[in-house]
Order: structure tokens, then C-alpha cells, then sequence
């Protein structure tokens, strides 16, 4: 933007402006106030004044003009101002103290050519406030003619800075107008791309839709699958528990029967312990026996009853050996297999333990799908 003036902002007015106040009251000697005014050379004037009344305005030029007169310093030197000012006719320029310098100085030099380089009178609501020369006000015009003649060459030169700036400003916007064709024609060509690449997206959009529909319907063949195996799963394993705690109740059983086959070899053990020894003492008893028919006569009736005796016992006596020995194989042979029986029943409660852990993992396994199951049907 140009750069703002602010020579009409300004207001220069006379109230800007140093005023003589100088007054005088009606009693006071005029030698005394000439004496003033030769101390004072600067004074434009007095006010003759009676209390706050104000009788007059004398000028300094027309109290001295008048004062240099013949006779007149013996007139009125030692009498009051008053009958200086009762001889002296004077009509001044009243201006108000908020009209600018320049109306002023025009108004001041419209007065009759006698009265042109009087003082005038400022006034504030009526009332004399004070007087100015007007060599004070011709300069306070020159002055301000002056600060507005630099306030316009200052603004001159930052015209011609911003006429500067503005033709910088005019090759950049036609620089700028031609990166915008440039733009206009890539904008086109990317509005081409752009179509094309909605048409294609158009196009994935639908086949995602197709697969979604499709993803769908897998899903629910996997709910149906999932549902279907897990209702076959918990039948299976139904099944497996029941034939796990039937394998379980065999293998007790089986232990039950090892334990039994413990107990009766015990028994066998214990019975083929007295055969033994009812065996030993058969075989004892046989040879006493055979002492004895020896020592008997050949005719002796009793020798040969004695010797049917020997015969009978020693007969019993094999029975007994070979009977010993029939259930000591029979208990030689039960014996591996009862081991063996016994090994099998404990290999089976391992792997029914086994089992058993397998099982619950693959229940809560099981139950894990379920929820899965559940879950993707509510999603």
C-alpha cells in the first residue's frame, strides 16, 4: 500500500501557538508599563483590564508610536494607563484560539492596510486568552508550509519506492501469470489423471465389494465349519472320555485279577512248601519201612504187608514229586505272563493318564474355537 499522508491529520491551530498574556490593571502608572514592555522586547502587547474585565488592547508598536509623540511622554507618563487607553481608538482582530494558522494568517491579512501588522487578539469561548503577533503567525506559517513541503518530498520519495515496488510487484504477477498457465495446463492434465484414477478406483471399489461379499460368505462357511466341528469335536471326545474311564476301569480290573494271581501264588507257593516236605517226609517214612521189612523174616506175613506198605508209600511219594513238580512248572510258566500282565496294566495307566491331559487341552482348545466362533458372529 502507498504510504499515508499525514499532513491533513495534522490540525495546526493557535492554540499550537506561544501567546502573550500580558495585562494591566487601569490604576497602574504608564511609565511603569512602558518600563515592561522595554524589559520585556519580545511582548506583542497588554491588556488594559479593571478586575477581570478587559477595558482594551494597546499593541507595543502603537504604545511606543504614541509615547514618542511630542508632549506625550509629559501627558501620560505619570498619570494611569487609563487615559492612554481613553485616547487611544483601537478595534482588534479577534480570532478563536481552534481556527487553524493558515485561515488566520488569511483573515489577519484582510485587515485595513493601517492595521495589517497589528497583533490579533486569540479567543476561547469568548474570551481574550491572549495576543500574537503576526511576524509569529506569518512564521508559525512557514513552518508548517516548510514540514509540509519535507512531508511531501518524504512522500514523494516513497512514491517513487513504491512506484519502484509496483513495477517489481507487475513482473512478478506476470511471472506469476505464466507459472498459472503452466499450472492451468498441469491442472488439466492432472484432472485427466485424476478422472482416470477415479475410474479405475470406481473399479476396485466394486471388486472390493465382491470380495468382501465373497469374505463373507467364507466367514460364515468357517462359523458353519467351526460350529460343525466343534459339535463333532465334543462328540469325539465324549467318546474318548468314555473309553478313556472304560480302558481306566479295565486296567483296574486287570490289577485287581494281578493282585488275586499275587494272593493264589502265595497259596501255590505255601501248598507246594508242605508237599515238599510231606514229600521228604513220605520218602523218610518209605526207607524206614523198606529197614523194616528187611529186618522181617522171608515168611513173615508181616514182611509182606510191609512191603506192600513200602510200595503203596513210596508210590504216593512219586505222585507227590511228580505233582510238586507239575505245579512248580505250571507256576514258573503264569509267573512271565503275570509280569508281563502286570507291565501292560501299568503302560496302560500311563497312557490313560496321557490321554487324560490330551484330552482337557483339547477341550479347552475346543472351547477357545467356540469362542472365536461366537465372537466372528457377532462382529
Amino acid at each position: 500500500m502507498p504510504p499515508k499522508s499525514n499532513i491533513v491529520e495534522r490540525k495546526n491551530i493557535l492554540a499550537e501557538l506561544p501567546l502573550d498574556n500580558y495585562r494591566v490593571e487601569v490604576n497602574v502608572l504608564t511609565n511603569l508599563v512602558e518600563n515592561h514592555l522595554l524589559a520585556n522586547p519580545t511582548l506583542s502587547g497588554f491588556f488594559v483590564v479593571e478586575g477581570r474585565e478587559i477595558l482594551g488592547v494597546i499593541p507595543r508598536q502603537k504604545f511606543f508610536e504614541i509615547m514618542s509623540r511630542e508632549y506625550a511622554r509629559d501627558i501620560y507618563a505619570k498619570r494611569p494607563i487609563k487615559l492612554f487607553l481613553n485616547n487611544y481608538d483601537y478595534q482588534s482582530l479577534k480570532i478563536d484560539i481552534s481556527t487553524e494558522i493558515n485561515e488566520a494568517v488569511q483573515k489577519a491579512l484582510t485587515r485595513p492596510p493601517k492595521q495589517i501588522y497589528s497583533p490579533i487578539v486569540v479567543t476561547e469561548n469568548g474570551n481574550e486568552v491572549g495576543m500574537l503577533e503576526l511576524s509569529s503567525l506569518i512564521l508559525a506559517q512557514a513552518q508548517m508550509f516548510s514540514s509540509i513541503n519535507e512531508t511531501l518530498v518524504s512522500q514523494e520519495k516513497d512514491l517513487r519506492r513504491y512506484a519502484q515496488k509496483i513495477e517489481r510487484e507487475k513482473e512478478k504477477v506476470k511471472e506469476y501469470s505464466q507459472q498459472l498457465e503452466e499450472q492451468q495446463v498441469n491442472l488439466k492434465t492432472s484432472n485427466s489423471l485424476l478422472k482416470t484414477q477415479t475410474q479405475k478406483l470406481e473399479l476396485q471399489k466394486e471388486e472390493l465389494s465382491k470380495q468382501s461379499k465373497e469374505i463373507n460368505l467364507l466367514n460364515q462357511s468357517f462359523n458353519e465349519l467351526g460350529s460343525l466341528l466343534s459339535k463333532k469335536g465334543k462328540t469325539t471326545f465324549n467318546s474318548l472320555e468314555n473309553s478313556i474311564k472304560s480302558i481306566i476301569e479295565f486296567t483296574s480290573e486287570v490289577a485287581q485279577i494281578c493282585d488275586s494271581f499275587r494272593e493264589k501264588f502265595k497259596g501255590i507257593d505255601k501248598s507246594t512248601f508242605l508237599i515238599e516236605r510231606i514229600s521228604k517226609k513220605v520218602d523218610n517214612l518209605s526207607h524206614q519201612v523198606a529197614i523194616i521189612s528187611a529186618s522181617l523174616p522171608a515168611d513173615n506175613s508181616r514182611s509182606s504187608s510191609f512191603n506192600i506198605i513200602a510200595d503203596e508209600i513210596a508210590a504216593l511219594g512219586n505222585q507227590i514229586t511228580e505233582a510238586n513238580t507239575t505245579i512248580n512248572s505250571m507256576a514258573q510258566q503264569l509267573k512271565p505272563e503275570i509280569k508281563f500282565l502286570l507291565k501292560i496294566s501299568e503302560k496302560n495307566k500311563t497312557v490313560v493318564k496321557k490321554l487324560e491331559r490330551d484330552s482337557l487341552g483339547t477341550q479347552s482348545a475346543l472351547s477357545s474355537l467356540e469362542n472365536l466362533i461366537e465372537k466372528g458372529k457377532h462382529d
